[in-house]
């Protein structure tokens, strides 16, 4: 089975999202603070948050994530109802029922069914281990967090941290839960002795062929890197019997000789955890997605 982790990218690549730095610098200037452009994305938002918070007590981290899920939902994204000819209907039209997305917008499920609305089924409150939406027949994992759900948006260290945590513990702990009064450990899971969870997505790393596009996998994103990260390693040392196959789809446009050497350097890093890289040809970001749409439909049939 095929499973899509798709970012950000497709929706800035359709005109739907202002960017991550745009956003960040919509909400300093509320406040009339001038944003860091110089600190990393989520080093930019912690000192973000942390100015906030000081200013003005009575604000609190919920009020804050809740600024961002209304800045991610644009009005371009509001307003879309014609999806014909996107890249969110070419992606999920593929032969996938399962979608993964860091995105916390809802334009994957609206892509599917026009008359979609988010249901409530998990009891995570905070993180996204089990959170999913189903649309059309297709089941879409928000990994960090839903815009109806504020508390849920992955930011910060703090959240980062706490996400690893759990997913660690429901990887590699064989007393761990993830909520529903049933215990699940990668081992077992992969040598048969206990049935894969029906929702939860972090097993997917290990089982089903991965394939991943419109994510700039920041080095932020510390529980995407372990699971890699953990599951190379596995491969290496022949620890467990892993034999899916995780794809990175490349469509970065590099501006400058330093943007196309790191562009090399993340394709050597990815090559090292057993991810394949795959350099999608063209010379702008739409060229380059839709040969990313053209590889999967040919890799995917």
């Amino acid at each position: 089975m095929a499973v899509l982790l798709l970012g950000n990218g497709i929706n800035r690549a359709e005109g739907l999202s202002p960017g991550w730095t745009g956003l960040l610098q919509s909400i300093a200037r509320k406040y009339c603070f001038v944003p860091e452009d110089s600190l990393s994305n989520t080093l930019g938002y912690e000192m973000l948050e942390n100015r906030i918070l000081k200013r003005d007590p009575k604000q609190t981290i919920t009020d804050i994530h809740r600024q961002i899920a209304d800045g991610v939902q644009t009005d371009a994204l509001r307003s879309k109802t014609d999806w014909s000819g996107t890249l969110h209907e070419r992606l999920l039209g593929l032969p996938v029922n399962t979608i993964l997305t860091t995105n916390y917008d809802y334009a994957l499920e609206r892509c599917l069914d026009p008359a979609f609305r988010r249901v409530y089924n998990t009891r995570e409150t905070t993180y996204s281990l089990r959170r999913y939406q189903c649309a059309d027949g297709k089941t879409v994992f928000h990994i960090h967090g839903e815009c109806d759900y504020p508390r849920s948006i992955c930011l910060g260290f703090e959240h980062y941290a706490g996400s690893l945590q759990r997913i660690r513990e429901g990887i590699v702990n064989p007393t761990s839960s993830l909520g529903d009064g049933h215990t699940y450990q990668l081992a077992d899971i992969i040598n048969g002795v206990t049935p894969k969870p029906e929702h939860s997505w972090i097993y997917d790393f290990f089982l089903e062929d991965l394939y991943i596009l419109g994510l700039e996998l920041d080095a932020c994103e510390i529980e995407l890197w372990w699971l890699l990260s953990y599951r190379a390693r596995q491969i290496a040392l022949r620890a467990l019997p892993i034999s899916n196959r995780i794809h990175y789809l490349n469509v970065s446009v590099p501006k400058n000789q330093e943007e196309a050497s790191l562009i090399i350097r993340r394709e050597r890093l990815l090559e090292s955890f057993d991810v394949r890289h795959v350099a999608c040809a063209g010379m702008t970001f739409r060229e380059k997605y839709d040969f990313a749409c053209r590889w999967l439909s040919r890799r995917l049939k």
